[in-house]
């Protein structure tokens, strides 16, 4: 390195310790109102404790004020006053003195360091060919309008029609029954143009998606621009921000073969069921909140034609009581539109999972919601991946279980098309030539969507071994599929040593084409986890990874050493992040060891941690030798540990955070 470059390095490195003092005074709101409350739930909890215990849910109404001032405060100002101290009159010029000995050491040595083009390891390798199957069909809001209005093609206008939230609610007000389509009045319906002109009138709010691209960038590049449009972004607002049709979609159990509900106790259940749901306001009051003053609702019953169920003891009658163009219209319907319904990213689809305590006469108990093979196939469609798990301004959840009391379905993985198989063979229809139909429909659904999804986000549902619905084994069967998926957030999913080793000995080699972003942070593996994890890079896994992150996973300098064998083979290529996960200098230097031989683009974020001053400076000469001197480096190292109370404080918040995330409290 030239004598020339080594006061701008120093400069350069000087400014970037000076800033983050800075930062935290400008940022100490947000220590105040997020950071501070992490921390006092990680000290009043265990490594093993899971969730939020109640008396820590501070954020009610009714608790806020104080815990703002007698527990927030009081934390904060000593977080705040930790760092400050630290960093102006500790920590700086002790790392300074030892990081400019490893800049004269580099003079001796004559060392001039390569600064690569950091953005290439960005789009090295070209993205593979998306599933052949068209996935946009279940995201794009013009699919839907197509079913109602017509495709020019395998969709005619009023295949299908959609009833009035508002209309259904007073008719089962009145204690009225649902006539099939054919008898309904005019006004039980809305129109397309009736629902484009409520989702026009959706209200701004919140930019929850422009937030997360913000912070996703943040974590590519620690660098002042990122933190700025991070910041900026806590400012964004959009017309109908979580992108949401006014539709919605009931599967339910039909009571009988000839009508699904001849004395309108279903409807009264759902309709009671909605109602109660978010603190009495009800779904309907939910939406209007959002802005949609309607919202059109989809059952079959109403939406598609049906026979006569009068002419049901009538064979012949009763099979021909549609015209031809409505048996045309119903079976276009079935074939083309039944799949949106539930599958399509914007609908809401709500399941009657209960059956009313009142039965007809001769119903067999034994078939219940799950037992039924096309209410199998509604729940496992809305489950497949394209709906949000949790919606940010609007304050519903788009798969909602009326069995639940607070308005949300159990969350499960998806099914595959070789689970459905089997899920199918053991349900019963009242058809029997329907299970064929219906297991060719959810294989074309299951492919689209499973293969095209660019993003899945399980954070907080616990991944547990063994479970029906929800274990590692499973969420590995179903990412075999995703051949399109960049982000994969499994953040706060409690996966435990074994629970990681599950999951990767089900990935197939090869898996994951196109992944680009993995979190697994928040997490309870230890280094054999991390090994684990690892492993899965050396078959072909995820073999486009850019950024990795397992921070908040107290997993130690084994687990860096782990993370640094495999850095070098250039996975992640662009970023690591493992703050707050318990690195000492031994994983630090085995990380700035194998920082030169990583991806071009490649950094690494350990900050948070007890890594001492020798580790810091080593890290430190890395990043900087292979990006050049930039003030996010000094970020990227920044420990805690100095003062006695330091890493323990750290320690709490990085097990607060964690409980947060099991939580499921956190939503971006």
């Amino acid at each position: 390195m030239t004598a020339a470059r080594l006061p701008r390095s120093c400069v350069e490195t000087l400014v970037g310790f000076v800033l983050w003092p800075a930062l935290c005074l400008i940022t100490s709101p947000f220590v105040v109102l997020v950071f501070s409350p992490w921390i006092a739930l990680g000290l009043c909890s265990s490594d093993s404790a899971v969730g939020v215990p109640a008396f820590l849910a501070w954020r009610r109404l009714p608790y806020l004020i104080p815990m703002v001032l007698f527990v927030d405060l009081p934390i904060a100002g000593l977080f705040i006053a930790t760092h400050l101290s630290e960093e102006l009159f500790l920590r700086n010029p002790l790392i300074l003195a030892v990081y400019s000995l490893f800049r004269r050491a580099s003079q001796l040595l004559n060392r001039e360091p390569t600064l690569p083009d950091t953005e290439s390891g960005l789009h090295a390798r070209e993205r593979p060919r998306s599933n052949t199957n068209d996935g946009a069909r279940y995201r794009e809001h013009a699919s839907i309008w197509a079913a109602l209005e017509g495709d020019g093609d395998k969709v005619r206008p009023g295949d299908v029609r959609l009833i009035s939230l508002n209309w259904l609610m007073a008719l089962a007000e009145r204690g009225g029954v649902l006539p099939r389509r054919q008898d309904l009045s005019e006004e039980a319906f809305l129109s397309s143009a009736q629902l484009r002109r409520i989702e026009q009138g959706a209200r701004r709010g919140f930019d929850y998606a422009g937030f997360g691209e913000a912070l996703e960038h943040a974590n590519k590049e620690t660098s002042p621009s990122s933190f700025l449009a991070f910041i900026a972004s806590f400012f964004g607002r959009k017309r109908n921000p979580d992108g949401l049709l006014p539709i919605i979609s009931v599967s339910y159990c039909w009571l009988e073969a000839a009508h699904p509900d001849r004395e309108g106790r279903q409807l009264q259940l759902l309709s009671r069921k909605l109602r109660g749901l978010y603190g009495g306001r009800g779904l309907l009051g939910a939406c209007r909140e959002y802005g949609f003053s309607d919202m059109g609702v989809f059952l079959d019953w109403s939406s598609g034609y049906q026979k006569d169920p009068a002419l049901f003891a009538k064979r012949r009658a009763y099979e021909a009581s549609r015209s031809g163009e409505e048996k045309a219209a119903f079976g276009r319907m079935l074939e083309n539109t039944m799949d949106l319904w539930y599958a399509h990213a914007s609908v809401t689809v709500v399941l009657l999972t209960q059956l009313p305590d009142e039965l007809p006469a001769g119903f067999d108990r034994s078939r219940t919601y799950d037992t039924r093979g096309w209410t199998t196939f509604e729940r496992c469609s809305a489950e497949l991946g394209a709906k949000l798990s949790t919606l940010g301004f609007a304050k519903w959840k788009l798969v909602i279980d009326v069995a639940s009391d607070d308005g949300g379905a159990q969350r499960r993985l998806p099914a595959t098309p070789e689970r459905m198989a089997m899920l199918l063979a053991a349900c019963r229809f009242t058809n029997g030539a329907d299970s064929a139909a219906v297991q060719a429909l959810y294989e074309k659904t299951a492919k689209a969507v499973l293969g095209t999804v660019e993003k899945l986000n399980y954070r907080g549902l616990p991944l547990v071994r063994g479970d029906a619905w929800t274990s590692p084994a499973l969420l590995a069967e179903a990412l075999n599929h995703c051949e399109s998926l960049r982000t994969l957030d499994l953040s706060g999913t409690r996966l435990d040593d074994e629970g990681v080793a599950e999951l990767a000995a089900g990935l197939e080699d090869g898996a994951l084409p196109a992944l680009e972003f993995l979190c697994v942070e928040a997490n309870r593996f230890g280094a054999r986890g991390v090994g684990s994890l690892c492993d899965v890079f050396h078959r072909g896994v995820a073999p486009t990874l850019q950024m990795l992150d397992v921070g908040f996973t107290p997993f130690g300098d084994e687990g860096a050493v782990a993370l640094a064998a495999v850095l070098s083979t250039g996975k992640p290529s662009h970023g690591l992040t493992l703050q707050c996960c318990d690195v000492g200098d031994e994983g630090a230097m085995a990380l700035a060891a194998t920082l030169p031989a990583a991806g071009q683009g490649c950094r690494v974020n350990a900050s948070h941690n007890r890594i001492g001053l020798a580790g810091q400076a080593a890290l430190l000469e890395a990043l900087e030798a292979k990006h050049g001197p930039q003030p996010g480096h000094a970020m990227a190292v920044t420990q805690v540990n100095l003062l006695p109370w330091s890493y323990p404080l750290v320690r709490a918040s990085g097990r607060g955070f964690r409980g947060v995330l099991e939580s499921g409290r956190v939503t971006i």
